[in-house]
C-alpha cells in the first residue's frame, strides 16, 4: 500500500510499504479520507515527537477486514476514528473520559500508525474501547474527517451555557476557531464574533458564507474598545482562545461580562506557558475558566450528530483536496496562508 512516511524531520516520502493485516481483536480500515491538522504540521516538521512513521488522525474509513474474535464490526461498514485510547482502568476512563486518562492516553497517529496511508489497523485496545464510530453511507468522507476536530470543540464548549449567551468571541480564525464558533451557533449563541490579526484570513471566512456575525481584525482594531462599544460596556458572555498566543488569555478575561466564561482551547508553548492574569477580575466578576484537551466518545457522538443533522455544515470548510501522491504539496498548501486553505483533506 502507499503511505506518507516520515523519514526525518521535515522529510516525508510517499512510498509503497507492506499492507498491514489485522491480528486477533483488530480491524483493518481502508482509508477514504484523512485531513491534515495543525498538530500534524508540527509532527511533520519534527517539533512534536511521535512514536510512528505514519501520522494522521482525522480519519474516515471503511472496514476492509477484521481479525479473529471481532464480531460486532463487519466488513464494508463505515466509521470515523476516535483518536484517544485510554488505559481503561483509571477513574477518568471509567467515566468515559479517556482524554483525561490518569495514566496518559495513547493516540492513533501518535503511538499507532495513522491515516495518511491507504489502510490503517485499529489496535485491539481501540476496538475494545469503541473507538470506531459508525457513520451513515450518505455522509461524505470529507465530512467524516471534520468530526474529530469538531468533537474537540464540543468538549471545550460543553462547560458554557451557549443557549444563554448573547455574545461569544472566538480568538483565532483557523479551522479550530471556526469549529468552536459553529458549535456555539449550533447550540444557540445569539452572536459569534471571530477575531484574528490576519485580514486575509477574515476575508476568507467571510467569503465562505459561514454563519458568523462579526469579523474583527485585532491588528487594526482594539478588542477591548470594540467589545465595550458592541455590548454597551457589559462585556461578552464567553471568549474562546483558539490560538496559541498567551496574552489572549489575559485579554479574554478583560472582555468578559460578569459571570462570563473563558475557554482556553489552544495549548500554549510548553517551554513558557505562564501568563499573568488579574485574579481580581475573576474573583469580583465571578468568572469561569475552562480548559479543553482532546475529546472522548460522548463528544464524538454529539459531533457526529451535529454533522449528520446538518446543524453544522461542513461543506464550506474543506477548501483543498489532494491525493496521497501529492501529500507534500498538501502539507505546504495548508501551511501557506496565501493559498486560502482552511481544511485540507488527503484522499488516498
Amino acid at each position: 500500500m502507499k503511505a506518507a512516511v516520515i523519514k526525518a524531520p521535515g522529510v516525508i516520502e510517499v512510498e509503497e510499504i507492506q499492507t498491514p493485516q489485522p491480528a486477533e481483536g483488530e480491524v483493518l480500515l481502508q482509508v477514504e479520507a484523512c485531513a491534515i491538522c495543525g498538530t500534524d504540521q508540527r509532527v511533520l516538521k519534527g517539533t512534536k515527537p511521535v512514536d510512528v512513521p505514519v501520522v494522521g488522525h482525522e480519519i474516515t474509513g471503511r472496514v476492509a477486514a477484521v481479525g479473529e474474535g471481532v464480531t460486532e464490526i463487519k466488513e464494508g461498514e463505515r466509521y470515523i476514528v476516535q483518536t484517544v485510547i485510554g488505559c481503561n482502568e483509571c477513574a477518568a476512563c471509567a467515566r468515559s473520559q479517556q482524554n483525561l486518562c490518569e495514566k496518559g492516553f495513547k493516540a492513533m497517529g501518535y503511538q499507532y500508525n495513522g491515516g495518511f496511508a491507504e489502510y490503517i489497523v485499529m489496535p485491539r485496545a481501540a476496538v475494545d474501547q469503541g473507538c470506531l464510530i459508525s457513520i451513515p453511507e450518505e455522509l461524505t468522507a470529507e465530512a467524516g474527517t471534520i468530526i474529530e476536530p469538531l468533537s474537540c470543540c464540543v468538549n471545550g464548549m460543553k462547560y458554557i451555557p451557549l443557549d444563554k449567551c448573547k455574545n461569544v468571541v472566538i480568538f483565532g480564525g483557523g479551522i479550530i476557531g471556526v469549529l468552536n464558533g459553529l458549535v456555539a451557533k449550533a447550540k444557540g449563541a445569539e452572536s459569534v464574533t471571530i477575531m484574528d490579526v490576519s485580514q486575509d484570513r477574515l476575508d476568507l471566512l467571510a467569503s465562505l458564507g459561514l454563519p458568523f456575525d462579526n469579523y474583527v481584525n485585532t491588528a487594526e482594531i482594539d478588542a477591548e474598545t470594540w467589545v465595550s462599544e458592541k455590548t454597551g460596556g457589559f462585556g461578552v458572555d464567553a471568549v474562546v482562545v483558539a490560538a496559541s498566543v498567551k496574552p489572549l488569555a489575559s485579554l479574554g478575561v478583560k472582555l468578559l461580562a460578569k459571570g462570563g466564561h473563558l475557554s482556553i482551547f489552544a495549548g500554549m508553548p510548553k517551554p513558557d506557558p505562564i501568563e499573568p492574569i488579574d485574579l481580581n477580575l475573576i474573583h469580583y466578576g465571578e468568572l469561569n475558566i475552562h480548559g479543553a484537551n482532546s475529546s472522548a466518545i460522548n463528544e464524538y457522538l454529539e459531533a457526529r450528530d451535529l454533522v449528520v443533522s446538518g446543524k453544522v455544515d461542513t461543506k464550506p470548510l474543506v477548501t483543498h483536496r489532494f491525493s496521497l501522491d501529492d501529500f507534500n504539496k498538501a502539507v505546504s498548501t495548508q501551511a501557506d496562508p496565501s493559498t486560502g486553505a482552511l481544511k485540507v483533506v488527503i484522499i488516498p
